[in-house]
């Protein structure tokens, strides 16, 4: 091993020190020390196709030495008292707006020449943080935005997230959607959910039932909603949903239409919808009246519904 590895090697493991004050100190010194174009260098060397088996410390080894340092940083505030004056509040959310800001800055820095984290163990490392109620008020905000940033946008990660990751994904963002009291501001899970719904779409098959189950609930109270953009990216997703499934789902479909058409169209007369949010309640319309009448109609007993098998 390098003499520079060797250097970020003992700095990983000060990471996990007992005590508070040295890991506040190697965590500073890890932004300097990755930002070296020596260290970088030997970690994209080491973590190369032709080193797979070797000891060597990787990028994806560094990445677990800091899974472990959210981790114990996340049991020592989850211990301290909750009870606690605004000053104290106000230092353990900076603290974990440092612990993110870290995880971010190292998946920005090795990815910066391309993927060189692996896609599965980066992937779920964010659904352990989501799926726990704590760490996901601590760092949700943060990490939902890596997901769209570092993760969903990488055309690599696209292709290598498995249909089991994809489900826990739509998953975890749909509860969060429907939860009563989220730290994560709703724009944002909702942008996810549209993106992760076209994911779903894309690349797997067999989630239908939770999607028609997740709009129906989804979009029932949407004349409640009081973030227009919410419902345009929610609409994007169900339009994006329906394509998919309209051919094999046919009658379901026009069902979960029906069940949604009275809130959507009390948005379109009395909630002012955006000019995206109009073409999203447009698409929806039009793709309705495709699905109910595949032939077309100009009367109600002229449609023909038979195009499709039903289902």
């Amino acid at each position: 091993m390098s003499l520079a590895l060797s250097d970020l090697l003992v700095c990983c493991r000060g990471l996990e020190n007992d005590k508070v004050t040295e890991r506040k100190k190697e965590a500073e010194r890890f932004r300097k020390l990755i930002r070296s174009p020596e260290i970088v260098q030997e970690l994209d060397r080491t973590s190369g196709p032709k080193t797979k088996g070797s000891k060597q410390l990787t990028w994806d080894a560094v990445f677990r030495f800091l899974q472990r340092y959210l981790q114990r940083e996340t049991e020592t505030m989850k211990s301290s008292k909750s009870n606690v004056t605004t000053t104290t509040l106000a230092i353990r959310q900076k603290k974990m707006s440092e612990i993110s800001s870290l995880i971010r800055f190292f998946v920005c820095y090795a990815n910066k020449r391309g993927p060189r984290l692996k896609c599965s163990e980066l992937l779920k490392h964010v659904i352990d943080v989501l799926q726990n109620s704590y760490s996901c008020s601590a760092f949700g905000k943060d990490y939902s935005n890596l997901l769209l940033r570092e993760i969903l946008s990488v055309r690599k990660y696209w292709c290598d997230i498995t249909p089991q990751q994809w489900h826990s994904l739509l998953d975890v963002y749909s509860r969060l959607f429907t939860s009563s009291s989220t730290s994560i501001n709703r724009v944002l899970v909702s942008r996810v959910i549209n993106t992760v719904v076209r994911g779903c779409c894309m690349q797997t098959d067999g989630f239908n039932k939770t999607l028609f189950s997740f709009f129906a609930k989804a979009l029932l109270n949407a004349r409640h909603e009081k973030h227009l953009t919410v419902l345009e990216h929610v609409i994007s997703a169900l339009n994006t949903f329906l394509k998919a499934v309209a051919m094999n789902c046919r009658m379901r479909v026009c069902r979960l239409g029906e069940e949604l058409l009275p809130s959507i169209l009390y948005v379109w007369a009395n909630m002012r919808p955006s000019a995206a949010l109009k073409e999203e309640i447009v698409e929806f319309f039009n793709l309705q009246l495709c699905i109910h009448h595949p032939k077309g109609a100009k009367t109600q007993d002229t449609g023909n519904a038979g195009l499709f098998p039903d289902n």
